[in-house]
């Protein structure tokens, strides 16, 4: 206290000054640092959440993409869908290697023991995929039932019609009329058996099998009746009724075998294989890249928090140090410069996040909505459908009555102007016809491009199912009408399948993901039989 009492007011001012200047040069060193921190998690923003958060969004969607174009091949079985297979593995793989890198730059974070699970998924749907293209390639292995018929039903079949023959020929050589009628019953019976076991393996219509039975105890009783007159007939004719007797009961043994696993729940390897493998593991690492992308998500609303925390915060401290003193002027017009540079960075990461958002969930050729986007609002929709129906049973109110439908569109001929005419030109024709599709649907509702030449469109609030159909016909007649490309006037039409969400065949207790892959799996029947009642037409699924 005696040393500060020998200070005059000119010194105590100058003390006081100096500390004054000392306290604000620290906030202003402080402010500085704040920014410096500041940018460094922008920057980690940037770099690496966005990124990884991205990355895991294109896995996804590569994944749907490439079994899409696997289920494709296993049904065309050309190249064309098989060099498109491949190239979706390519960028699963790149893909992957992405989310790696962009892990390791940020080891203090938690991804890599989930990365690692995602990895090991990732693997085992590609070596499920590749067991799925080997069973494509060999029918008696993905359905064994066929596999018995061609290893043993068969020559045991030929051989037998021989045997037939031979007794048919010899009886007639004896004159043994007693006898020739009853082998020709046998002859008839037994080609109606063979016949109708080539249909079930063929058709796998369950009816048949009544016919099969029918026919196997017709061959039966013609043998026996045969064989009660062995005594009319002589040596080699012993031999031969023996010889198809043998034969009869291992056909029949064999038979019993095709029919029970044809008639089975397994009678297809590869519905097994994506059954119990591909479809439970890509559900798991659908989850494990939904958890990876809510990650990021929340990080990056972190940093947008501390972000704009760390901005009032320097802007409060450029605001007290313009009032405490004029000294420190270009200082705080130093910081006020570094906090308008730093509002438009986070403008800047603001729209670069808005245009990921968009790119992720919208096709860049078309500009229309993609699988990602499709397949999010379909699953909203009949979460809302449920909402609704729940909502109006407890409040006693009378149901609206509206429901959706689903439009899978598949352009006919498209493979041809590709091939013949260019790439350029089937380019050309996925953007036409995705502008000719918005035209035909009406506003609310949404049309996307799924992949390939194969779109969908989501036809929102109809009271009845004839709206759906109209607009498909829309469709129909706008996608069909001529395409003027560099002089050249090209044709393709359009498929359409046709489902709804009231279908019965979608039963409200039904999970919402399994409505969301019965309502797709009925379109695309419905979008196959109409190519097969002569394309250019729509279909809609009983």
């Amino acid at each position: 206290m005696s040393i500060i009492k020998k200070f005059d007011v000119r010194q105590k001012a100058i003390a006081a000054t100096i500390t004054l200047i000392l306290v604000l040069l620290a906030i202003t060193l402080i402010s500085l640092a704040s920014f410096s921190t500041t940018q460094e998690k922008l920057e980690k923003v940037t770099s690496q959440y966005q990124p990884k958060m991205l990355s895991a969004m294109q896995l996804t969607s590569h994944f749907y993409h490439s079994l899409s174009v696997l289920g494709n091949y296993l049904i065309e079985k050309d190249e064309y869908h098989m060099s498109i297979y491949r190239r979706k593995v390519d960028d699963i793989n790149e893909t992957l290697g992405k989310l790696v890198d962009l892990t390791s730059l940020s080891p203090e974070l938690d991804d890599s023991e989930q990365l690692n699970r995602i990895k090991d998924l990732v693997n085992q749907i590609i070596k499920h995929n590749i067991s799925m293209l080997e069973l494509a390639q060999n029918s008696n292995k993905n359905m064994p039932a066929i596999g018995i018929a061609s290893t043993q039903l068969e020559p045991l079949a030929l051989n037998m019609n021989h045997i037939v023959n031979d007794l048919l020929m010899t009886t007639e050589d004896n004159d043994q009329l007693q006898v020739t009628p009853l082998i020709q019953d046998l002859r008839f019976n037994w080609t109606m058996l063979v016949s109708e076991v080539r249909h079930y393996l063929a058709f796998r219509e369950s009816d048949v099998i009544d016919e099969i039975k029918l026919f196997t105890i017709g061959v039966n009783q013609s043998f026996d009746a045969i064989s009660q007159l062995r005594d009319d007939i002589d040596s080699d004719q012993e031999d031969l009724l023996n010889e198809f007797e043998s034969h009869m009961q291992s056909y029949q043994r064999y038979l019993d075998q095709a029919i029970n696993i044809h008639a089975g729940n397994n009678w297809r390897a590869d519905r097994q294989l994506m059954r119990k493998s591909i479809t439970p593991v890509l559900r798991k690492l659908t989850q494990e890249l939904e958890t990876l992308v809510a990650k990021q998500q929340g990080r990056i609303q972190e940093s947008n928090v501390e972000l704009s925390e760390q901005i009032s915060s320097a802007e409060q401290t450029i605001r007290i140090s313009i009032k405490i003193a004029l000294v420190i002027a270009l200082l705080v017009i130093f910081l006020s410069f570094r906090n308008k540079r730093l509002a438009s960075d986070i403008i800047a990461h603001k729209e670069s996040e808005r245009r990921l958002r968009y790119k992720a969930h919208h096709d860049s050729l078309t500009k229309l909505s993609n699988r990602a986007c499709f397949d999010d609002k379909l699953f909203d929709l009949f979460l809302l459908q449920e909402a609704t129906i729940n909502y109006e049973k407890e409040n006693g109110k009378k149901s609206s009555g509206d429901f959706f439908g689903l439009l899978y569109i598949d352009l006919d001929e498209f493979k041809a102007v590709n091939d013949n005419v260019g790439h350029d030109a089937g380019d050309f024709i996925l953007i036409e016809a995705a502008k000719r599709m918005q035209n035909s649907v009406r506003n609310i509702d949404l049309v996307c491009r799924i992949g390939g030449d194969e779109f969908a469109v989501l036809v929102y609030d109809v009271m009845q199912v004839s709206t759906i159909e109209q607009i498909a016909e829309n469709i129909c007649q706008n996608v069909g009408a001529h395409y003027n490309f560099k002089g050249k006037k090209l044709k393709i039409s359009a498929s359409i399948g046709i489902s709804y969400s009231c279908h019965p065949k979608l039963l409200s207790k039904d999970k919402i993901v399994d409505r969301v892959e019965g309502i797709i799996k009925q379109a695309d029947k419905g979008m196959y039989q109409a190519k097969k009642n002569g394309k250019n037409q729509f279909y809609r699924s009983e």
